[in-house]
């Protein structure tokens, strides 16, 4: 049995199989490696208190960012909170899990279920970070890169959508979903 080695960029059959894309706002994310991970290998090494709470905002939010269903901007509250779970001492890989596993349950819900509007603010993890702190065991990092493969499309899609809106001049277009509008109600024009 001959044995080929792939290109990293070649598409393979299996969704695990595939190459992780660099994400927007995080580029020291690589390969394997999920956020959290290859930040917290590097934190330790370089720079100051400052310096290190600084990174470890902007790897929360460039995550929340890049999450589906989120705002293409944060807050100056994201940013208090991300610094509060900072000044906590709440390990990256918790708050990474928190924001992948909460997004997965939104977007794998069932589908006959009604829409849920979308994620107007980081506050929306805190209570599943809550929920992982509570867990003494660290996280999978394996079944954090499948949620991060499982949501990459979805990602993917909200980029997509924000280049568009940027193209295009159309600034709402980034915050529409794919949602269904409900029906007017009332009467119809020329029925009685």
């Amino acid at each position: 049995m001959e044995h080929r080695s792939r290109s990293s960029l070649e598409p393979v059959g299996r969704l695990r199989d595939q190459p992780l894309l660099p994400l927007p706002f995080a580029s020291c994310a690589e390969g394997e490696a999920t956020l959290s991970t290859r930040i917290q290998a590097v934190l330790p090494a370089e720079g100051g208190p400052q310096d290190l709470q600084r990174r470890y905002v902007q790897a929360v939010l460039g995550r929340y960012l890049w999450l589906p269903d989120t705002p293409s901007v944060c807050s100056r509250h994201d940013r208090r909170l991300a610094r509060e779970w900072y000044e906590r001492g709440i390990p990256l890989i918790v708050v990474e899990a928190a924001l992948l596993l909460a997004a997965t349950r939104r977007a794998l819900r069932e589908p006959y279920l009604p829409p849920l509007p979308r994620v107007r603010a980081l506050h929306y993890f805190a209570p599943v970070v809550r929920e992982l702190l509570e867990n003494p065991k660290d996280p999978d990092r394996e079944y954090l890169v499948c949620l991060l493969r499982r949501l990459r499309p979805l990602a993917e899609l909200k980029l997509a959508r924000l280049r568009h809106a940027e193209r295009h001049g159309d600034p709402a277009a980034a915050d529409r979903t794919s949602q269904p509008r409900p029906a007017k109600l009332g009467r119809r024009e020329g029925v009685r």
